[in-house]
């Protein structure tokens, strides 16, 4: 048993021997190591992959909102306390007013006959206003034309003047009477001189008609209560016709007429 595990002793040695006789003396400088490389490029691949930096995300760019511009409200006011109907004219139903100091939404016109269509003082809903005395804040232009609703219509020979509406009629002129000197000239024949004086009792007139005879002789502004007589130089007894009427846009009042003679 002793010899058998020395002879395989001795062969394992001859074996390691012959085997180390084989192996090179040194390792060739210049080759590369093959071993290293393979073991580096198993390490890289097992190696997690590195972090990758995060592209920086372009610069969104918003659209600039233009702001709608807020339409500007127009408004009315009168001069005179004026009538606010249903429709452009005479013919239509007073639903409201606009009294002198008060202002008032424009939402419409109706340019054919004058007239602004407002939102109503009182109440709701809109009116039309006659644009006489009338007068707006703003630019008009883009305002709708309107046309009135009502199957009420304004009397087919109406004129645009005839439509016209404040909030009183005009009333004819009240207590005429001749303030008269007669003088007396060679004829023997009076002048006529003197004045005509009537009440004024209108806020809307534009002026006064003064008529001699049944013609027109002569115009006054408003509010004038006086006029001269014409100076005439007529027999004694000759009487003459003075009359007065009150006048604006939308028409006359009834006229008062007075009858003078001299003496």
């Amino acid at each position: 048993m002793a010899y058998k595990v020395g002879v395989l002793f001795f062969y394992l040695s001859l074996i390691i021997t012959l085997g180390a006789c084989n192996l090179p003396a040194q390792r060739n400088a210049g080759a590369p190591d093959l071993v290293a490389t393979i073991t580096a490029q198993a390490l890289l691949l097992q190696s997690p992959f590195p972090e990758t930096v995060a592209d920086t995300p372009l610069p969104q760019f918003t659209s600039t909102i233009t702001p709608t511009a807020t339409p500007s409200v127009l408004t009315v006011t009168v001069s005179q306390n004026t009538n606010c109907r249903s429709g452009p004219g005479k013919d239509y139903d007073v639903v409201d007013e606009l009294l002198i100091g008060e202002t008032a939404e424009v939402v419409g016109k109706n340019t054919a006959n004058n007239y602004w269509i407002i939102k109503r003082q009182s109440g709701s809903g809109t009116c039309w206003l006659w644009g006489q005395y009338s007068a707006v804040s703003g630019d008009t232009s883009a305002l709708t034309e309107l046309v009135p609703l009502s199957t009420t219509a304004p009397s087919p020979t109406a004129t645009a003047q005839e439509q016209g509406d404040v909030e009183i009629g005009l009333a004819a002129p009240q207590n005429l009477v001749a303030n008269k000197i007669c003088i007396p000239v060679a004829g023997p024949k009076f002048r006529y001189n003197g004045v005509i004086i009537w009440g004024d009792v209108n806020d809307y007139e534009d002026g006064y008609h003064i008529y001699l005879n049944g013609g027109l002789f002569g115009t006054v502004a408003e509010n004038a209560t006086s006029f001269p007589l014409p100076g005439l130089v007529l027999a004694p007894g000759t009487p003459i016709k003075m009359g007065v009427e009150a006048f604006n846009d939308a028409g006359t009042s009834t006229k008062k007429e007075i009858i003078i003679t001299c003496p």
